[in-house]
């Protein structure tokens, strides 16, 4: 009965629906998600130095005269170290007449026979009338060749002379350049010396205490009576000098190669107290060719720093290794930062590898998806040190930029950044000031309000330090 019953009942409402054949289909809802009106995406890092190294080995010898050498002996004259070098220390000489042909000479203690040709670069200050610069000696300490500067009055001249060799027991002049402006300066001195089974060839160039080009003079020895230099030293012939930043070298000693950089950077060195040394730009390898004649010793060979710009990224770093002119020097960079946007770009996770006071980071880009303004700021929600750290983050248009969330050894200085207009060009989120002693986390909301500021948005932004000293 149960069952005829719901049967009976079953009809009876079919029956009240009418006859026919019914399609019920379900309810369909299709869901597109909506882009968030605001996204923001991790930045490329640019190449940040960290590290320069000696890659070359051209270097014969060098000395900045800072302090007494058994490297170097006497023929005639008094020497001595003094506190009156370019830079520093430096030798100072006064001819007696009792060295090789009537000279004073100071020579480096080193054989140099075995090379068929080196460059020499000396710094020399010489007010006397006489002649004071670069002497090549044979074994026997009885010939010589002098590249000397000769001072008369507002001008001066470059000489190449010999003694015993064109002249037997005398002096013979080589060859002159043309007269140079001449004040009491320090000034640098560059001899090239070939030697071949037929003659020496000697060329000299001479610059001011600027680094500008004077003169520049060149000689062919021939005689039988030439030698192979066996040792290299200083010369005064006539009154007192002061000498500095010696070098000998296979290559010119008035240029220093800083490679490893991008292409078209623009490379300065400074010595430790902060004097520009020299500069030049890198070519499309990478290589730049730096003018270091104002100082063939960078400093007082303690080093120097290597500001490089690139890209619109201006870094610096440090070296306590001597800087040398002739050698090549290798650049070692790192990225500064590696991160990356979740996958809606609504949130962002940065990691810094390296330390730079000098250094502005763009990390974040943001970006308005509509074509509606939106204000924008940032606030440091906490921040998790085990050491020291310090650095600016700031908000930045195409024209203008906000002021800072500022931490300065740990401690919060300015928790926000004032607020500005997300507009067509976005903004960039950047770092600076950047120095931590050991791991840190800083956890940030990027926060953006429409104009109305009926609706405001926050985008989680963490920062990791790894740790570290200075670079």
């Amino acid at each position: 009965m149960k069952t005829l019953l719901v049967l009976f009942l079953a009809a009876s409402c079919f029956t009240s629906l009418h006859a026919g054949v019914y399609v019920f289909n379900p309810l369909q809802a299709q869901i597109t998600p909506v882009p968030p009106p605001v996204i923001l995406t991790v930045l490329d890092s640019p190449l940040v130095p960290f590290n320069i190294t000696k890659r070359s080995n051209n270097t014969i010898y060098w000395s900045d005269f800072e302090q007494t050498s058994p490297d170097w002996l006497a023929r005639g004259g008094s020497w001595w170290i003094s506190g009156s070098g370019h830079k520093g220390g430096g030798v100072s000489g006064q001819d007696n007449n009792g060295g090789i042909g009537g000279a004073s000479q100071y020579y480096l203690n080193l054989a140099l026979s075995s090379y068929v040709g080196f460059y020499v670069g000396v710094k020399i200050r010489y007010a006397g009338t006489g002649w004071a610069g670069i002497v090549l000696i044979n074994n026997n300490l009885n010939r010589l060749y002098e590249i000397s500067i000769n001072p008369s009055g507002a001008s001066a001249r470059l000489n190449i002379w010999s003694y015993n060799v064109e002249s037997l027991n005398g002096w013979s002049q080589l060859a002159s350049s043309p007269n140079f402006s001449y004040t009491d300066q320090w000034y640098t001195l560059i001899v090239r010396y070939q030697y071949s089974p037929t003659s020496i060839v000697i060329t000299a160039e001479v610059y001011s205490e600027n680094g500008v080009y004077l003169t520049s003079v060149s000689a062919t020895s021939t005689s039988n009576r030439r030698f192979p230099a066996q040792y290299v030293g200083l010369e005064i012939d006539g009154g007192s000098a002061m000498f500095d930043d010696f070098v000998i070298s296979k290559r010119n000693p008035a240029y220093l190669n800083v490679t490893g950089l991008s292409p078209n950077a623009s490379a300065r060195l400074y010595d430790s107290n902060g004097s520009l040394v020299g500069e030049g730009l890198s070519d499309v390898n990478g290589i730049a060719m730096l003018s270091v004649v104002k100082d063939l010793v960078t400093g007082v060979g303690d080093g120097g720093v290597l500001q490089i710009s690139s890209n619109n990224t201006s870094c610096s770093v440090k070296t306590s290794i001597p800087l040398i002119g002739g050698e090549d020097y290798l650049v070692s960079s790192t990225k500064a930062f590696e991160g990356y946007a979740d996958p809606t770009y609504t949130g962002a996770t940065v990691f810094f590898y390296i330390n730079s006071s000098d250094l502005k980071l763009s990390v974040i880009q943001l970006y308005s998806i509509l074509a509606e303004e939106f204000e924008v700021s940032l606030i440091l929600e906490s921040i998790e040190a085990v050491g020291e750290a310090t650095f600016n983050i700031t908000l930045e248009s195409s024209s203008t930029s906000s002021y800072p969330i500022m931490v300065v050894n740990g401690e919060v200085i300015s928790p926000r950044t004032s607020t500005l207009t997300l507009r067509d060009g976005g903004l960039k989120i950047t770092v600076s000031g950047l120095f931590f002693r050991s791991v840190y986390t800083a956890k940030l909301s990027v926060e953006y309000c429409f104009s109305s500021k009926s609706v405001c948005v926050s985008y989680p932004l963490i920062l990791y330090g790894l740790g570290g000293g200075e670079p």
